[in-house]
C-alpha cells in the first residue's frame, strides 16, 4: 500500500484478487546506444497489452515498477541498479520515467537486477496474482556478482516469472 511521502508514485488501490504485478528492468549502459528507444517501445507495448487483459470479464488491477541497470552514473556498491519507481498504477508517471531514461557507461549485472527487483518490491502473495519481470538488454546474463540462475530460482520461489528481451542482433 502507498505510504505518503515515500515516492512520487501514485497510491495503489486496495488489494484485489485479480492483480498483475510487473517489473520492467532496462539496461541503460552505453552498449544500448541505438537500441534503447526500441527497447523502451517494446516494454511499453507489453504494458499496453496487459491493460487489455480480462479475467472473468473484469480488468485486473495493474501495478508496474521500473528499474534501470548498467548505468555508470549509478552506485557501484548498488551494482549499478536504480529503482526508478516502485509498483504504481499511474501509467502516465511510468511512461514519463521510462521514456526519460538515457544510456551511460556500462556494467550490466542481470542477475543482480533480477534479484533486487524480486526481493525489494512489495510483491503480493498468492498464486492468483500474476507476477512478471521483463528484462531488456543486450549483454550476456553471466556478468556481475550474482549468478542469474540463483536470481531466477529465488524469483520462481515467489511465483515471479522472468521474461527476457534481447536487444540487437547477437
Amino acid at each position: 500500500k502507498y505510504v505518503p511521502g515515500s515516492s512520487d508514485a501514485a497510491p495503489l488501490a486496495e488489494d484485489s484478487s485479480q492483480k498483475i504485478q510487473l517489473a520492467l528492468l532496462l539496461d541503460t549502459s552505453n552498449s544500448m546506444d541505438g537500441l534503447i528507444e526500441q527497447a523502451k517501445s517494446r516494454l511499453w507495448n507489453i504494458v499496453n497489452l496487459l491493460t487489455t487483459l480480462k479475467y472473468e470479464g473484469k480488468s485486473p488491477q495493474l501495478e508496474i515498477a521500473l528499474y534501470e541497470y548498467g548505468n555508470d552514473g549509478l552506485s557501484a556498491e548498488g551494482n549499478f541498479i536504480r529503482m526508478v519507481t516502485p509498483f504504481t498504477s499511474d501509467l502516465d508517471l511510468l511512461s514519463e520515467k521510462l521514456f526519460s531514461l538515457k544510456t551511460n557507461g556500462g556494467s550490466e549485472y542481470c542477475g543482480a537486477v533480477i534479484e533486487k527487483a524480486t526481493s525489494e518490491l512489495l510483491w503480493k502473495d498468492g498464486k492468483d496474482k500474476m507476477k512478471l519481470v521483463y528484462i531488456a538488454g543486450n549483454e550476456p546474463f553471466n556478468q556481475g556478482p550474482i549468478h542469474f540462475k540463483e536470481a531466477l530460482s529465488k524469483s520462481l520461489k515467489k511465483d515471479i516469472y522472468v521474461n527476457t528481451i534481447l536487444c540487437g542482433g547477437q
